[in-house]
């Protein structure tokens, strides 16, 4: 009944404990057969939770995202409504800079032009104030002498 093994020098497995391994692969089987009867429910139960939640988020989500959509939009055109009001802003700023300076110009040129009336004015004096007292010295000479 025992048979030895050539190769390994130990008893073959058929011939001993044989029906204990058999036993224990039958035993192995059954529950694996439960465990796949058991997981079956389970992934198809795991299937539809997963089916709703998707379900529930798209429409949960959707008008989320379409709502963003027309935000992202207005804020675009926002952005661009700045942009023009910047660009008029510079265009101003430019204008009021140029108005500065000829307003600047023109402020030189008066004060160019009021110095140079006060030196005429204080020149006219100088000699008008000179011509009277030679007048006057001279007139006085005229009446000394008569």
């Amino acid at each position: 009944m025992y048979f030895k093994n050539a190769f390994s020098g130990s008893y073959d497995i058929i011939t001993k404990g044989g029906r204990m391994n058999t036993i224990l692969l039958g035993i192995i089987a059954a529950l694996f057969l439960v465990l796949v009867v058991y997981l079956i429910p389970l992934l198809l139960e795991l299937k539809k939770t997963v089916i709703s939640v998707r379900n529930t988020t798209e429409n949960n989500l959707n008008p989320a995202l379409e709502e963003l959509q027309l935000t992202l939009k207005s804020l675009r055109s926002i952005s661009n409504n700045v942009n023009d009001i910047t660009e008029d802003v510079k265009g101003v700023t430019g204008s009021i800079t140029e108005v500065s300076t000829k307003i600047f110009a023109v402020n030189r040129t008066i004060d160019a032009l009021s110095s140079m009336a006060s030196v005429r004015a204080l020149s006219l004096k100088a000699g008008v104030s000179a011509a009277v007292t030679y007048l006057i010295t001279n007139l006085l000479k005229k009446g000394d002498r008569q």
